[in-house]
């Protein structure tokens, strides 16, 4: 027999309805109503409506102005009714990733018939807020196929309002020519053009003769040119307009020469040529003294600057394939270089840059793989280096190693960077195989380094 449990009694003495009794009220508790609520009867039925959808259309507009565009879009899925408030709202951004959401695995017809839809609703939300006297300031283009024709009407109705901030057009193929239109939008910020053909003196969406001169970006600060269409003088010429910029980004461009930068306040530069067979065959920096950042990773470029001194506040380099770059070593702090230890050559250039960076105090290295001359030979860096590098010594904190494919060369120094970085904090390898054969903590030149694996 079960010992007596005073709880027991108290539970029956109070549960005294019958069992259908009780049965019936579990059934009320269960029922749920519209909203999601539970109810237990009639009293509770206007719980079942759709407030917000209620709401005066007025008032949705204003909660809808009160978020991101990306949360509107994400309102507006909660009810089919909410949609066209979406596409109505008075919001200074149109990015056609919101404008018709796309659905996974579509069928070519299909996508193609929704390229189309965008353009329709692109269009219709820049005459609606120009009507509406809501002026736009962002226009993103990344996923649709507009014409000529539709790229002309959106850039013409952005100059109209002379407000426009940022522009991002990114076409998936060159066979389209920039409208002239966009020489008018002389308020922009920010500029990114992707696969466009630079616009010819008399052509169909040309500029005429006596506009040229003319035009300027007195305010652009941000400006990114990916496969373009345009010859060196285009570039340069783009450049001399644009007083104010900051940050210039030249990716893939599809027409080499000489090109020389001449940007006085410019602070960060970027030139990837990737592995395109058209590029730049020598880029010059030239009147650049306020640059702090030098990215670049050309297959067959020679860059090079006028004077040693010409950028003076240069701290941030990126120098991925074997050219001469003249800048002062001694004021760089964060430098990338891509490298086939493989080759000895290779070697004698890193550890001869180490030497010359006594300021250097984060180091990214991939490790490319290419020809070897090592033969599975183990190399001494420390003799390679002929004595310490004072810069391991006394400034160098982070180390991020990216490995591809390990052999013994690559671990080496891994090892031989770890046992010379006296005050190294911590090291970032991209290759999970290196961890069993690293050094062990105590061997280590700062045994309290963190060694991460992503």
């Amino acid at each position: 027999m079960a010992p007596f449990n005073p709880n027991n009694s108290k539970r029956k003495a109070i549960n005294t309805s019958s069992p259908a009794e009780r049965g019936v009220a579990k059934r009320s508790l269960r029922k749920r109503t519209r909203g999601g609520t539970r109810s237990s009867g009639p009293a509770d039925e206007s719980s079942s409506q759709d407030r917000l959808s209620a709401l005066p259309q007025d008032m949705l507009f204003y909660i809808l102005t009160l978020v991101s565009l990306h949360d509107a879009a994400r309102i507006a899925v909660l009810s089919k009714e909410w949609w066209h408030l979406f596409s109505e709202c008075q919001s200074d951004t149109i990015d056609d990733k919101y404008v018709c959401p796309e659905r996974p695995r579509l069928e070519t017809s299909l996508r193609c018939h929704l390229w189309e839809q965008r353009s329709h609703r692109i269009s219709g939300a820049l005459f609606d807020s120009y009507i509406k006297d809501r002026p736009i300031r962002r226009l993103i283009i990344k996923q649709t196929l507009p014409s000529s024709e539709e790229i002309s009407y959106w850039l013409n109705m952005l100059s109209l309002d002379a407000v426009v901030e940022e522009i991002v057009l990114e076409m998936p193929c060159p066979e389209l020519c920039l409208p002239h239109f966009i020489f008018n939008c002389s308020s922009l910020r920010t500029l990114s053009l992707s696969n466009f053909r630079w616009p010819h003196i008399g052509g169909p969406y040309g500029v005429s003769a006596s506009y040229i001169p003319s035009w300027t970006f007195p305010v652009l600060a941000e400006l990114t040119l990916r496969l373009m269409d345009m010859t060196v003088h285009n570039v340069m010429d783009f450049l001399r307009r644009c007083p104010a910029l900051l940050s210039l980004s030249l990716c893939f461009p599809r027409r080499g020469g000489s090109l020389i930068i001449r940007c006085k306040n410019l602070l960060s530069l970027t030139i990837d040529g990737g592995n395109k067979s058209a590029n730049y065959n020598s880029v010059g920096v030239e009147e650049a003294p306020k640059l702090e950042r030098l990215l670049t990773r050309p297959p067959n470029l020679k860059l090079g600057v006028a004077a040693r001194g010409a950028m003076p506040r240069l701290h941030t380099a990126g120098v991925f394939q074997k050219y001469g770059l003249q800048v002062v070593w001694e004021q760089l702090r964060t430098v990338a270089l891509i490298t086939n230890l493989d080759d000895s050559s290779e070697v004698q250039q890193t550890i001869m840059s180490l030497h010359n960076m006594p300021n250097l105090e984060t180091f990214h290295m991939q490790m490319k793989n290419g020809p070897s001359d090592a033969k599975g030979k183990s190399t001494s860096f420390e003799k390679i280096a002929g004595g310490p590098i004072k810069r391991l010594e006394s400034s160098l904190n982070k180390v991020v190693l990216r490995v591809q494919y390990m052999n013994r060369r690559k671990l080496e120094f891994a090892n031989f960077l770890l046992g010379a970085a006296k005050v190294l904090k911590s090291m970032l390898i991209c290759n999970n195989r290196m961890g069993g054969e690293l050094l062990h903590p105590e061997s280590r030149g700062s045994p309290g380094a963190q060694v991460v694996f992503l």
